[in-house]
């Protein structure tokens, strides 16, 4: 059997999203804090399979089967858990011993020294992170830039923030505590000079501790306290961090994030910002929710973390050309795994840092509130280069911002940045939708991927929202309000229902409005069988109760989704046709028609 230490295989689980290996297998859907699909492991119609990004664990609550991402691959490719280990590691291009020298009655001597060497740089990033700690006492330098960031003693303890003193002490430091020089230099803590003496690499630095998602301490982050004007005529850089090396890897990990997971519960929003302040800053004042991305942009494995811990996601960067890079990165990454996120829009401050100091908490939180879309983002982005009192740059515009709109898949978004998008500019909402349907069909006849046309409008009542429009039909009935019965049954005949289960009970509901007997009528002893019981009892439990008006409200929305619903299947029909070869007059029938059909939509 293969030796792999603990640690190497918890850098394997680490490295393979749980929700990443599954969706390979498995058809998730996120709802709430969880994915849920069918369970691959029996038969099932509806799913009781679970995914927990935070926790990386699956479950099926059908057949019991459960565990984390090594256990899943073990059930389904049918592997040993040695396989398994093997198959998740070259998933994740992580570069495993050969099995040769993998013998655990036999390990070899390589094998065991590069373990000891992990286990002891952790160490030695450990005593260092302590020794710096305790060097404020012994620095005016730092403890002046304490005071003048107003940071607490208790936000340096948390943080374990230390100061690298310009004697070398750290390295006669843990050369007395015994560790090997070879491990000391491989951390990046050290050098050696071509005497062969080991020399400090960070000297006259306030020193930020880098630390693991378990909390150990992999790497540091050094900056200068020296004025710029010095640094630049000495040639010094601002920062200075560690190199990487068996126990870092900058692109993996994110700083703060070892205590922003146990932040805010409710909300599970995580703040992304640049710098090390930048979390510290927030923190002081109760902000625990800020993480920094190590780099000018977010990596695929860092989005991968934040999915297991966030809800959702938002980026503050700096508004320089390489921040604004960064969040276009950001946000492609983030939507790519399936992460909603928003961008922070700062005014009056560089970074956050500075935004609480001069504004204070509670002003920020509200800019983290109120952070804005990437829709608006790109549109607002690309706002900047036009003057709208010239009507050509007007035009220009709006032709820019129906390209970002037509890439749009959520029709509820779409239509709001549509209708707000119309009044702010001035322009008839039906012009807006006819360009972003132009390019939709455009693009669709390009790949001929007729099946994914979407809809600027429609779809708001589009066939994937009829069961959940015909269960608010079957609440609305169960409300005994004859009003509302009398609209429905005009357009909505119990034939029409698709659903089996909601079309019995609504023929059963509507029998007792003709008979008049829905007011005495205990609704449900309407249910014959023990899953007809428990889908109508769900309905009525769960469905927003509504007083009279809201009830003839709801109604007039689901009679105005029916005729949406009717206008979009006759507009499918058009763009169907479409691909049949056409004659120029009949093309442009159809066009006039398809034109009329978008501008009755736009006035639903």
């Amino acid at each position: 059997m293969a030796f792999y230490s603990e640690d190497l295989i918890e850098e394997v689980r680490n490295a393979n999203d749980i929700v990443d290996i599954i969706s390979s297998y498995v058809s998730l859907k996120r709802k709430g804090n969880n994915y849920f699909g069918l369970c691959p492991f029996h038969n099932e119609k509806t799913p009781s399979f679970s995914v927990t990004p935070e926790k990386q664990i699956f479950h099926c609550f059908g057949c019991g089967v459960g565990g984390n991402v090594i256990r899943f691959i073990m059930k389904i490719e049918n592997l040993g858990f040695k396989e398994a280990i093997e198959f998740l590691a070259e998933k994740a291009g992580l570069v495993l011993p050969s099995n040769s020298e993998n013998e655990l009655s036999a390990p070899p001597e390589e094998i065991i020294k590069k373990e000891l060497a992990r286990k002891e740089m952790l160490e030695i990033n450990k005593v260092a992170g302590r020794f710096f700690y305790d060097n404020i006492e012994n620095s005016k330098m730092a403890k002046d830039y304490i005071a003048k960031r107003k940071i607490s003693s208790k936000i340096v303890a948390r943080f374990g923030l230390g100061f690298a003193l310009d004697n070398n002490s750290l390295s006669r430091h843990l050369i007395e505590k015994g560790f090997k020089e070879e491990n000391i230099l491989a951390t990046g803590l050290c050098g050696k000079s071509e005497k062969g003496f080991l020399y400090d690499k960070f000297k006259n630095r306030f020193m930020f501790p880098i630390f693991d998602i378990r909390g150990r301490v992999i790497a540091f982050g050094g900056r200068t306290l020296e004025s710029s004007e010095s640094m630049k005529a000495k040639g010094i850089p601002k920062y200075v961090n560690s190199p990487e090396n068996i126990v870092y890897t900058k692109g993996k990990h994110l700083y703060g994030l070892n205590l922003a997971k146990k932040s805010n519960e409710k909300i599970k929003r995580i703040l992304v910002v640049e710098g090390y302040m930048d979390v510290i800053s927030p923190h002081q004042v109760g902000i625990t929710n800020v993480v920094a991305s190590l780099g000018t942009a977010l990596t695929e494995a860092q989005g991968r973390l934040l999915r297991q811990y966030a809800n959702e996601v938002v980026l503050s960067y700096d508004s320089d050309e390489a921040g604004q890079k960064a969040i276009m990165r950001g946000i492609d990454i983030m939507q790519s795994l399936g992460v909603p996120v928003r961008i922070l829009q700062m005014n009056g401050a560089k970074d956050p840092d500075e935004y609480i100091l001069k504004y204070g908490p509670e002003r920020f939180e509200k800019l983290i509130d109120n952070s804005i879309s990437p829709v608006q983002y790109k549109v607002d982005k690309i706002k900047k280069d036009y003057n709208f009192s010239d009507t050509s740059d007007k035009i220009a515009f709006l032709m820019k911002m129906a390209d970002i709109l037509s890439k749009v898949e959520n029709s509820i978004e779409r239509d709001v940045y549509i209708d707000k998008y119309s009044k702010d500019l001035n322009v008839g909402k039906e012009a807006i939708i006819a360009e972003i349907e132009k390019r939709t069909i455009r693009d669709n006849f390009k790949t001929k991927n007729w099946q994914s046309t979407r809809s600027i409008v429609t779809n708001k009542a589009s066939k994937e929202d009829i069961p959940e429009k015909e269960k608010m039909i079957l609440y609305l009935l169960t409300l005994k309000n004859f009003d509302v019965y009398e609209q429905l049954k005009q357009i909505y005949a119990a034939n029409d229902i698709e659903d089996f289960k909601t079309k019995s009970l609504i023929k059963k509901l509507y029998n007792l409005y003709e008979s008049g007997d829905i007011i005495n009528k205990e609704l449900m002893s309407l249910c014959e069988t023990e899953e007809e019981n428990n889908y109508f009892s769900e309905i009525v439990m769960n469905s927003t109760n509504f007083e009279a008006n809201d009830a003839l409200t709801a109604t007039q929305s689901i009679i105005r989704k029916l005729e949406i619903n009717k206008l979009q299947e006759e507009k499918n029909e058009i763009i169907k046709s479409f691909q049949a070869e056409v004659t120029e007059d009949k093309r442009r029938l159809l066009e006039s028609r398809l034109n009329e059909i978008n501008i009755k939509l736009a006035k639903k």
